[in-house]
């Protein structure tokens, strides 16, 4: 049997060599935290701690290898101030995260590299720069694209008379949706009114400016605007005896609405508008041999209902 042979051998063992083993084992352990407490590190923080610290410089070098020195690091929020020496001490600042395991790395890596140039009793210049951990970025919003339209369409004015006429159109739109402005020109075809004994025809081309609110989806868009308008009305007389025309200025209020298709970057859309104007404007019609003048006032108001396709400028 083997026991009683190993039995045997333990017993040759003398106990005296035994007890060598374990002084020998206890004073290298002995020697090894001699060495290592010749460098004092103290921490004001629990992150890092000096012993998280220490453990992180054994990684980095032997505890033979520590120098005499002392080392205090005071800690903040975002920021560890590293003491090197007790007195004339030279001091590094380093900027860190939060997390405590990083900030001891940290501390080790720079402490580990000083040592190069450590004298027995006092720290040398550092030759390490910790590297500063950048602040996250703020992702900003970007602006709205400023987005342009261009259009025409085929309008019916139907008030006064339906004639037909052309609309053409510059719109501004921050994006699809949103805030934006529009300019028109409206160009209708002659109307006319019977006065006394004949027909006087008329239209008036207007200018038109206006604030737009535009909300867009992917198969559909919807726009309001509001706005002044600016026209000239031109007027002319058929079989009168003197046939006669004149001119006149007026302005007013616009309002519409439209709606429409996205067909790639073209829009198809089709409007409802209203204009009330606020400066009335009248065709008068002298009467033969002196008798009593005919005065037809034109109306102070005209819808337009058009049809149109603009093209969207990226």
């Amino acid at each position: 049997m083997p026991m009683p042979q190993v039995s045997r051998l333990l017993s040759k063992v003398s106990p005296a060599f035994i007890a060598l083993l374990v002084a020998g084992s206890a004073g290298a352990e002995t020697d090894t935290n001699s060495v290592a407490s010749r460098l004092a590190i103290a921490s004001d923080s629990s992150c890092p701690s000096a012993d998280a610290v220490r453990a992180a410089l054994l990684d980095l070098r032997s505890a033979e290898e520590w120098p005499s020195a002392t080392v205090a690091i005071h800690a903040q929020e975002q920021l560890l101030t590293v003491e090197i020496g007790a007195f004339d001490s030279l001091q590094r600042q380093l900027a860190v995260g939060p997390d405590c395991a990083a900030r001891a790395a940290t501390v080790a890596l720079v402490i580990a590299t000083w040592m190069n140039d450590l004298p027995a009793e006092g720290a040398g210049t550092p030759i390490l720069r910790s590297p500063i951990i950048p602040a996250p970025e703020l992702t900003m919003p970007k602006p709205a694209v400023a987005r342009y339209q261009i259009g025409a369409g085929l309008l019916a004015a139907i008030h006064g008379g339906i004639a037909p006429g052309v609309r053409l159109d510059f719109i501004r739109l921050r994006g699809d949706r949103g805030l934006g402005w529009q300019a028109s020109l409206v160009l209708p075809a002659a109307r006319e009114v019977a006065v006394g004994g004949g027909v006087t025809h008329w239209t008036r081309m207007a200018a038109e400016v206006a604030l737009k609110g535009s909300l867009a989806g992917k198969s559909f868009f919807l726009s309001a605007d509001g706005g002044l308008a600016g026209a000239y009305t031109h007027a002319w007389g058929q079989g009168y005896a003197w046939n006669q025309n004149d001119e006149s200025f007026t302005y007013g209020l616009v309002a519409g609405v439209r709606a429409g298709i996205p067909w790639g970057s073209f829009r198809i859309w089709t409007d409802l508008r209203a204009v009330q104007w606020l400066r009335t404007q009248s065709v008068q019609i002298d009467s033969d041999l002196g008798g009593p003048l005919t005065n037809v006032s034109l109306p102070t108001w005209d819808a337009q209902w058009a049809l149109g396709l603009s093209y969207a400028l990226r």
